[in-house]
């Protein structure tokens, strides 16, 4: 099968791509959930005036879209650089291919270098450690570049297949002490009256809740922190139009932790067939001593067991809790790729700057 990488620069070539863009991933193999139309277009909708999208596309033979990366300008010294879209908000910016076929993903690669040419640097973080060694590192020997490649704090997730049953799970994943913790944060919130979790998976059930789920983040540690994804000044909005879109599809999903009927606690999940994604998760601080993240966290743990999901994907983050309740890691990694020129040289020295004082 022969490809054929093109670049596209601007709102309305990329636009004119959205049909196209979600066949491909409804198509593909592994897609990368956070490379859907329904993200890269609704996170373009929002950036609006401020980003200049620049596309990187491979068509095979048939004319047909089978790998998609997209990416924006950014300021460097000596001219522009690209960051990967959607790096403020996402958890993986792997690109979205039809299948991990190595001419396909050489013909990807090449195209970094057509990049290169026009480009001072080209920032991608969060990519999978063994995805790096296996394609990326391979294919930077083929091209000029200046490489910066760094480890970040590790993706822990759950091998859900490896599990018998969850009683099973609580055993080896943890301790007594923490089990037995647990348990008494269980009792201690079921003594102050009736405790359920319901999951919304619909457009309509969003629109009962939201107000709800945003009123919980605003008071939670994170809101007060301006960590917050669904009051962010940002990403706000951006939350407001692309939930229901995901929820229509199957694609997320949001559960509740009531105590009374009263949210108390609530977690955002990415799914797909096989795979619970744990993207976000807010809690009323009043109630921090019962532990409620932790609570609705192992009953969502417990349902994707029951549904017969493969993998609970605790995403980017090292958080203690993550590495107490995961089975398995996996190395995540940034690429900072500059330009072998003079400016390029300059971009590349920076960044070394910005890391080692950062280090310091």
């Amino acid at each position: 099968m022969s490809y054929t990488a093109h670049v596209l620069h601007g709102f309305n070539p990329l636009e004119a791509l959205e049909t196209e863009w979600r066949d491909l991933f409804n198509q593909a193999k592994s897609p990368n959930p956070f490379f859907s139309a329904e993200w890269v277009f609704t996170w373009l909708n929002h950036r609006g005036g401020r980003v200049f999208p620049v596309t990187l596309i491979v068509r095979d033979g048939d004319n047909r879209l089978v790998a998609a990366w997209p990416f924006f300008e950014y300021p460097a010294i000596g001219g522009r650089g690209l960051w990967v879209s959607l790096s403020d908000i996402a958890n993986c910016l792997e690109p979205l291919v039809i299948r991990h076929d190595d001419a396909l993903l050489k013909t990807v690669f090449e195209a970094l270098a057509q990049l290169l040419a026009d480009y001072r640097f080209i920032w991608i973080p969060l990519l999978r450690g063994q995805w790096v060694r296996d394609y990326l590192e391979p294919a930077l020997d083929t091209f000029p570049n200046l490489p910066i490649i760094r480890n970040r704090a590790p993706n822990h997730f759950i091998d859900l297949n490896a599990q018998s049953d969850f009683e099973s799970y609580l055993t080896d994943a943890l301790g007594a002490k923490t089990r037995k913790s647990l348990r008494y944060d269980i009792r201690q919130l079921e003594q102050l009256g009736q405790v359920e979790c319901i999951t919304y998976r619909t457009p309509d059930d969003l629109l009962r809740f939201e107000v709800e789920m945003r009123s919980i983040e605003k008071v939670s540690w994170k809101g007060r922190e301006r960590l917050g994804q669904l009051t962010g000044v940002s990403s706000e909005g951006f939350f407001h139009e692309l939930l229901p879109k995901l929820m229509a599809l199957g694609q997320a999903e949001i559960t509740a932790l009531r105590l009374n009927q009263m949210a108390i606690a609530f977690e955002i999940a990415v799914r797909q067939p096989g795979y619970y994604g744990f993207f976000h998760i807010a809690y009323l601080p009043d109630h921090h001593r019962h532990s409620p993240g932790k609570l609705l966290m192992l009953h969502n743990i417990e349902r994707a067991m029951i549904e017969k999901c493969e993998e609970f994907d605790f995403m980017q983050g090292g958080h203690e809790y993550k590495q107490k309740f995961c089975t398995g890691t996996r190395q995540l990694m940034d690429l900072f790729l500059c330009q072998r020129s003079l400016p390029g040289h300059l971009n590349y020295w920076l960044s070394q700057l910005v890391r080692r004082r950062r280090a310091d």
